[in-house]
């Protein structure tokens, strides 16, 4: 009962403290919050000292306390430092506030392919859903050319806007140099399926691949008919389901490693431009 109570008090005083139109530091006014997940909080700010949009986030790991934070904030502020690249948010301003360890880091306008699918329901033919991951794949490139695995990498965490493609939320990134994943953090790795959870923890660029499969076929079932699934509770493979060139079949099969798997983004970048000119 103790424990409860705590916990729901902390929750209403960091809801209180990181209000809607509260100004932290005299310079970031909040408002609204963006996102909330295993590491932390998102709000989208007005920067009150340049006039422009920022994001703040707020570091309050859901366990681990503020030894954990403290590693976390270490990692994900020294990771943001290190990538310097269009497609990937800037990082602004460290600092601590009423003891909660936040940065500030650039805000790329458009929508979540998550926001774009299910809320818009927007669609993507198969070569368009090919183009996009096409514009995906240099960021991705540059990510591993630094020593980097995202491991995150989702509908949600893709915005676009035109035919730009932004990469957010490096929440889960990890140096390529470290042999395993620190001990505690797997269980932070959020997956519904235990196969795709094993295989994101993985520091290796696979695990990339692996989530640029999935997020591929979320594209592409975006032009599946409801109406053409199975009346029966048999479970039907992609494979079975959608209707797709040969080529592009054969990459997904091997971005989600039951064939050969890829080992660079080169060689996945190959195969997406074969399989757009093939349509």
């Amino acid at each position: 009962m103790i424990r409860f109570l705590k916990g729901s008090w902390t929750r209403l005083r960091d809801n209180l403290w990181f209000r809607e139109g509260l100004v932290v530091r005299g310079r970031y006014k909040i408002l609204r919050k963006l996102g909330m997940g295993s590491y932390g909080v998102t709000y989208l700010c007005d920067d009150l000292q340049t006039g422009l949009p920022c994001v703040l986030k707020r570091v309050s790991p859901q366990r681990g306390g503020r030894r954990k934070a403290e590693t976390i904030y270490t990692r994900e502020t020294g990771i943001l430092q290190r990538l310097q690249h269009p497609a990937i948010p800037k990082l602004y301003e460290c600092f601590s506030y009423r003891r909660f360890l936040c940065y500030t880091m650039e805000y790329f306008e458009g929508k979540s392919l998550e926001h774009l699918l299910f809320q818009d329901h927007a669609a993507f033919p198969e070569k368009e859903a090919l183009a996009l991951v096409a514009n995906l794949l240099p960021t991705v490139e540059y990510i591993h050319s630094v020593g980097f695995v995202h491991r995150d990498i989702s509908i949600a965490n893709v915005i676009l806007k035109g035919d730009a493609v932004k990469l957010i939320d490096f929440g889960l990134a990890r140096d390529l140099k470290d042999a395993q994943t620190e001990d505690g953090e797997a269980d932070d790795v959020e997956a519904d399926d235990p196969s795709l959870k094993r295989i994101r923890r993985k520091l290796h660029v696979t695990s990339d691949f692996y989530s640029i499969g999935h997020l591929l076929l979320f594209l592409l079932y975006s032009t599946y008919p409801e109406d053409a699934a199975p009346e029966s509770d048999t479970e039907h493979s992609w494979e079975e389901e959608l209707s797709l060139h040969p080529l592009t079949s054969r990459l997904l099969r091997r971005l989600l490693l039951a064939e050969q798997p890829y080992s660079h983004v080169r060689e996945v970048a190959e195969d997406v431009q074969s399989a757009i000119c093939s349509l």
